[in-house]
């Protein structure tokens, strides 16, 4: 019953203090989260350390404990998912709880895939946590706050270098991938009806990609192979979605909550790209390569392919599955634009 308490406790936390906007949903598959990735100790001193950031000295200061057994224990922490440490070898860092997502509790336990004795118990819960998750927090934000990415490849020539995760990649020192949480706790929750697309495909950059991998939570790459991985991706007919600090998802319409929400809760979670596909009527052969692919079903086929406007959110998957080439993406004529109160919530995602 303690430990219940303390548990609770710290999801209340977390949805007090959390510098996003979203939260978690305080549920039993949460709290059963909590106490999976945090033993009752380390979830007194999570208590204590909170998610604003604080240094060594004013952790040992505030606890009383010794800076040695302190620091195993927040490294300890780390790896699992659960404490942030500015990563960098720097001399003097800040340790803070992680929140919700990007990344946090809905995210961490398994970006480094199957390590500790309680994963698979852990991915099990999880599959629950990300559904709650979705129906009771993002679905009911009151705007759709995911911005979709168009696959760079796909891109007209117009397109924005702040429009191109190319550009974006580029201006990044530092790479890593993870496994996806999504869709390793869909396979493990339900192994006879999922999906079959890659794992490593949370793309992570700067501080965050260095943070994953300092300790064990993803696998440093070169620029090279974070712009391959987004081909892959494109080439499974994922897509790539937002970019809050460095963190870049690769997203499937079977794992992903965003398209849980957008399916299972009829909700517009994601912000379409500034891209449409057009069609070359004379160059489309009817195939139906393009109905097949398209992640939100926004193309239907009569004669040749058409595009619904309001159902298409540009991720230009279409584009690069048309083998006649008839597809192209030009820029939107009536741009996605969200009202100022709506913006500034979606500014702080």
């Amino acid at each position: 019953m303690e430990n219940e308490k303390l548990y609770q406790e710290v999801a209340e936390m977390i949805n007090r203090d959390d510098p996003l906007i979203v939260g978690v949903s305080i549920t039993p598959a949460f709290l059963k989260l909590l106490s999976l990735q945090m033993t009752p100790d380390e979830a007194r001193l999570a208590l204590q350390v909170g998610l604003k950031g604080m240094t060594l000295d004013e952790i040992a200061a505030k606890t009383g404990m010794k800076k040695d057994s302190l620091k195993k224990t927040l490294n300890t922490m780390a790896d699992k998912g659960t404490m942030w440490i500015d990563p960098g070898g720097k001399a003097d860092p800040k340790y803070r709880v992680l929140g919700s997502c990007a990344p946090g509790f809905t995210e961490t336990g398994l970006f480094g895939n199957i390590r500790h004795p309680y994963d698979l118990e852990l991915a099990k819960v999880l599959h629950q946590v990300m559904y709650e998750w979705a129906r009771d927090k993002l679905c009911k934000l009151g705007f759709p706050f995911a911005p979709v990415w168009a696959h760079p490849w796909a891109l007209p020539k117009d397109a924005k270098p702040e429009e191109n995760l190319v550009d974006f990649l580029k201006s990044q020192n530092f790479y890593c991938v993870s496994t996806c949480p999504c869709r390793l706790s869909n396979w493990i929750s339900n192994p006879d009806d999922h999906c079959g697309h890659m794992l490593q495909t949370c793309l992570h950059s700067g501080d965050t990609g260095r943070w994953c991998a300092e300790h064990g939570l993803g696998k440093e790459v070169t620029l090279d192979e974070a712009l391959e991985l987004l081909r892959k991706a494109n080439a499974e007919g994922l897509v790539h979605t937002i970019n809050i600090q460095g963190f870049i998802c690769n997203c499937c319409t079977d794992c992903c909550p965003l398209f849980m929400g957008y399916f299972k809760m009829k909700t517009k979670t994601m912000i379409p790209s500034p891209f449409i596909p057009v069609i070359d009527e004379g160059e489309c052969t009817a195939c139906g390569s393009c109905i097949d692919m398209c992640p939100v079903k926004a193309l239907k086929l009569e004669d040749t392919a058409k595009v619904d406007i309001d159902t298409c959110i540009g991720c230009g998957v279409c584009v690069t599955h048309c083998d006649p080439k008839a597809i192209k993406l030009v820029r939107r004529t009536q741009q996605v634009t969200l009202p100022n109160e709506v913006k500034g919530h979606v500014d702080k995602l």
